[in-house]
């Protein structure tokens, strides 16, 4: 549920910075090893609360890991020897 909440968050707000991307994804970590660890058992809020953050964090990684692709595929068309502005149009049109 929490990646399907995450999906219009993270078109209508936009993609959070990474590091704010790693932080998003803690609660539910922290949570889950408090678990699994302990006695403690979490309730369905917080386990709400948790994924929807982590469904957050999940997509924006996705999104980042898609840009660091484009660019690396940019970097390497230009040390290959291609048309420089061609390839910085490539790079914007597919959203690196």
């Amino acid at each position: 549920m929490g990646m399907v909440a995450g999906i219009p968050i993270v078109i209508f707000w936009g993609c959070p910075h990474i590091g704010v991307t790693f932080l998003m994804a803690l609660p539910l970590v922290f949570d889950g090893f408090l678990q699994r660890l302990t006695p403690y058992e979490s309730g369905n809020i917080r386990r709400l609360l948790t994924g929807i953050l982590f469904g957050i964090a999940f997509i924006s990684l996705f999104i980042h890991f898609h840009r660091f692709c484009v660019r690396t595929a940019g970097f390497i068309l230009k040390i290959c020897g291609a048309d420089t502005a061609a390839v910085d149009q490539m790079i914007h049109s597919f959203g690196g």
